[in-house]
């Protein structure tokens, strides 16, 4: 028996099927990384912003310069969902460049990430400070306890795997308005002006 003979056109498009397919399969196997996995820093993380201090207070139109070291997530749920509620601990200061109120705060910092490499954080902490409690003369604030809340969020770009940018609003107060709290004896006559700050941040995962 004579075997038919092979069209050109034929081969042609077999060979074209033949390489789509092929192409296809390559990417099948190639998934995109997962979102989570970008963003869950495995080591330690230092960042480095500057802050418009105390807007709106008796201390605002002054600086502050914001360094900040992130430790390692904890270890627990490793391959779990809930890991992204796992907070990574995280300390850092707050220092006025014009003479004004700066403290050091630590406590615990959440990061959720979203598409196209943004990322938003939120942050509770605790914050010591040396400005004044009472009595603060023209241009400072009656802050009312020692010891502060240091609370906000950040909002941001990650530009590769170890360069990120953020902006970050940032308030500091004893919580006197929100809990009750009172310090230095004076119970409700506790002040709490408190400082809100705004600012911008680069980060370097390592």
């Amino acid at each position: 028996m004579r075997r038919a003979p092979i069209r050109p056109g034929l081969l042609a498009a077999c060979t074209v099927m033949s390489v789509v397919t092929a192409g296809a399969d390559e990417c099948a196997v190639a998934p995109e990384p997962s979102a989570v996995s970008s963003f869950d820093v495995p080591g330690f993380e230092a960042r480095l912003g500057a802050f418009l201090h105390g807007v709106g207070g008796a201390e605002k139109g002054t600086y502050d310069l914001n360094p900040e070291l992130i430790f390692p997530k904890l270890p627990f749920g490793e391959d779990r969902w809930w890991r992204l509620l796992i907070p990574r601990p995280h300390l850092g200061g707050l220092i006025n460049l014009e003479g004004r109120t700066s403290s050091g705060y630590a406590g615990a910092l959440w990061t959720v990430p979203f598409r196209h490499r943004l990322f938003g954080e939120l942050f509770f902490d605790g914050a010591l400070h040396d400005g004044y409690t009472n009595d603060a003369p023209a241009g400072r604030s009656d802050l009312g306890c020692a010891i502060l809340f240091h609370v906000g969020g950040s909002f941001g770009y990650r530009f590769t795997e170890h360069w990120s940018w953020m902006v970050t609003v940032d308030h500091e107060s004893n919580g006197h308005s929100v809990f009750g709290i009172a310090c230095e004896g004076l119970g409700a006559q506790t002040h709490n002006q408190g400082f809100n700050d705004y600012g911008t941040r680069i980060g370097y995962s390592f």
